[in-house]
């Protein structure tokens, strides 16, 4: 944004109706607390209460910072035209029927009058925006939000407020909620940019149904993720997400696992369970500081299951337990009944009242190691758990660096207990089982500040400057795909270890070239850019051992592309030695191509049939540096099989990587290139081989 959408501390509102049962009314009547200038333009009413009153926009005082619309929609452009010649720079407009309702024409008009006069439109058909630390509620939202470090981003008005009412519930706020559906002219990056900049946001979260700009998206949130967490429900996530898109806000999906994996790249906290959307902007709202995070967890219990519950479902996240050395345990032990185990879970046993868990937390708190901590109780027929609570509160208070989670098990007996314990300090879970999710979430995201941000790629993202001019010069003369012969030329260029390919045009060459390059065994293919796949017309022969067999071949190959593809542009036949595919070898497969959300991206996986029946894929947004290409072979299920299989030795995935890597600069520097298909990469423990590189234009 040119200026700062948040920066208001002027409104005008156009044509709010005065009367009790429109929600309209509303607008006027959440401007009460603000303290700035307020106005209310209207050529019917005379005044409203505490709002100054104008009957049209020229006759304002002063050119004010925002304007908001909540009139038919067939008087917007009238009024915004009036808004314009009046200066003024910032809008929300919250009438519908627009592009929502087909009504694209008007939606088109008003944005080329934003366009002329440079105005900021949030609109269409939203339910508005909200400061709380200004007292600015321009939105028909009419209960009160309290004030906490959240902003709130949503294209579905209906999906803001459900948020707002679940946040009451839990004691939380917001510091913004902006609302903004069709997305008509501001949209989800710019109003990134904002939060970014705004010191009351600590957490972000988001509910979003389309992302236009996807490219730019993934590149603020991964720049913001380092400071702040974005947490994001995207709906439309399924091969189903059917006709109903169009009729909403015209939200459109393209592949989900594109998606998720621009999300968990930014380090986007992404989910589509609204459970565990409320129980993440909970925890990390009330995170201080998420660098500081202790990476052991200590649990105390008053009872015996519940332990082994919570046991089941660290493990399960990849929780480290706690393991106390026998001084440590020595320690633990003071003022405790000699019934209780101070293994971990510690368990200070089903009697215990305040008093016993005063003092385990001070026998925890006198380690010289510090420990995350939770604290779960099971109401007994002695158990104070109102005062357990309270003790619990106060300790924080006392050592306000140390990280508590409470869980208190079960209903109506705890609530007393549950309201001492809600505090912005501690996190407090029904159960231990959340417990677990949110602190495997934190660690999750601890590891981000571990990881270098400097520079995607070594060195740098693109080829050298004489080398994609030789490569731009090559692919001149070709459409479609690269040529075979040239793209053997591309791949000497970048020093890759492509096999060998010789091409032939009748059976003669093929029986002279048969002379020149046999060894064991050879292999022919077809060449031709109107047959990408080279089994699916049957035009791949192996097992080549004499000259006899190297003119079947061509034979064998000429005819099934006669039957199978009559007019398919036939360049040559190639013949190569053929790489044997042993047990030694490990077939590796590589994909680039060009997103139109995203962007480059790159996917690897292993041969056919992981992909195949296992789906085992490996997907970044490029460029990707090397350390994350390597990253990538450790994400697949068979990782295994890539470090050691049978009795041979690993792979050598710095090479490999380094091969990756040129791939990804070439596509990233020869914007002709659409897809770069290397299928496959023969790969052993010393060498590397290129047996197939396909070059899509």
């Amino acid at each position: 944004m040119k200026n700062s959408f948040f920066n208001i501390e002027s409104v005008a509102i156009i044509w709010a109706s005065e009367a009790e049962w429109k929600i309209w009314n509303d607008l006027l009547k959440n401007l009460k607390d603000f303290t700035w200038e307020k106005y209310w333009v209207n050529p019917k009413w005379w005044s409203f209460e505490w709002i100054k009153f104008y009957k049209k926009v020229s006759d304002l005082p002063e050119v004010v910072d925002i304007a908001v619309l909540a009139i038919p929609a067939k008087f917007v452009i009238s009024s915004l035209r009036e808004i314009a010649l009046f200066w003024i720079k910032r809008v929300i407009i919250i009438s519908a029927w627009f592009k929502e309702i087909w009504n694209i024409e008007e939606e088109e008009k008003i944005k080329e009058i934003a366009k002329k006069y440079n105005i900021q439109i949030l609109w269409p058909n939203c339910l508005g925006y909200i400061d709380t630390y200004k007292n600015l509620n321009l939105s028909f939202w009419s209960k009160s939000v309290k004030s906490w470090n959240i902003a709130m981003i949503s294209q579905s008005g209906a999906m803001a407020v459900a948020f707002t009412d679940w946040a009451l519930e839990y004691d939380l706020g917001f510091s913004k909620i902006i609302s903004m559906w069709n997305k008509a002219d501001i949209w989800e990056n710019e109003l990134l940019l904002e939060l970014e900049k705004d010191e009351k946001t600590k957490v972000i979260v988001m509910y979003l149904e389309s992302i236009e700009f996807g490219r730019e998206f993934y590149n603020i949130a991964k720049r913001i993720t380092k400071t702040k967490p974005i947490i994001l429900v995207k709906s439309w996530m399924s091969d189903r997400w059917s006709k109903a898109a169009s009729s909403h806000t015209w939200a459109l999906a393209w592949s989900s696992v594109i998606f998720r994996t621009a999300f968990k790249q930014a380090w986007i906290i992404y989910t589509q369970k609204l459970e565990d959307f409320f129980l993440w902007w909970k925890t990390f709202s009330q995170v201080k500081n998420l660098k500081d995070i202790p990476e052991e967890l200590a649990i105390i219990t008053n009872a015996g299951w519940p332990w082994v519950m919570i046991t089941d479902h660290s493990e399960n996240l990849w929780i480290k337990l706690a393991e106390f050395s026998e001084e440590e345990k020595k320690i633990l032990m003071q003022g405790l009944p000699e019934a209780a185990s101070v293994k971990n879970p510690i368990d200070i046993i089903w009697d215990a009242t305040s008093v016993r868990y005063f003092q385990i937390l001070q026998n925890l708190n006198s380690l010289e190691k510090k420990r995350a901590i939770l604290i779960m109780l099971t109401p007994q027929t002695v158990t104070d758990t109102d005062e357990i609570a309270r003790v619990i509160v106060d300790f924080k208070k006392q050592n306000p660096d140390s990280f508590i989670m409470a869980s208190f098990m079960w209903g109506a007996s705890l609530e007393k207990s549950k309201e001492i314990l809600k505090t912005k300090e501690i996190l407090d879970f029904d159960y231990p089982q959340k417990a677990a999710l949110a602190y495997s979430q934190l660690l999750r995201y601890k590891k981000l500040f571990k990881t270098n941000f400097d520079n995607l790629c070594d060195n740098d993202c693109k080829l050298e400057s004489d080398k994609i001019e030789k490569i731009n010069s090559i692919l001149e003369t070709q459409w479609k795909m690269c040529d075979s012969i040239w793209v053997e030329k591309i791949m000497d260029e970048l020093e890759l270890p492509l096999v060998k390919n010789y091409l032939v045009k009748n059976k003669k060459d093929a029986e002279e070239i048969f002379d020149k390059i046999w060894e064991n065994t050879l292999i022919a293919r077809i060449s031709s850019e109107d047959i990408p796949h080279k089994t699916d017309v049957w035009w791949v022969v192996f097992d080549i051992k004499s000259k006899q067999d190297a003119i079947k071949a061509y034979d064998t190959i000429m005819k099934n592309i006669e039957k199978n593809v009559v007019n398919a542009n036939i360049e040559w036949i190639m013949y190569s030695v053929y790489i044997w595919a042993n047990s030694w070898l490990r077939e590796l497969f590589i994909w680039l191509k060009r997103d139109a959300t995203f962007g480059n991206i790159l996917i690897v996986w292993m041969w056919w049939i992981y992909v195949n029946v296992y789906e085992d894929v490996s997907r970044r947004l490029s460029p990707v540096w090397k350390k994350e290409i390597i990253e990538m072979f450790k994400t697949l299920k068979w990782y295994p099989i890539l470090v050691w299989y049978r009795w041979e030795k690993s792979i050598d995935f710095e090479k490999i990587a380094d091969i990756i890597l040129k791939f990804v600069k070439l596509f990233e520097s020869v914007e002709k290139i659409k897809e770069i298909d290397i299928n496959p990469m023969f790969v052993t423990e010393d060498k590397n081989y290129l047996v197939d590189v396909k070059l899509y234009l």
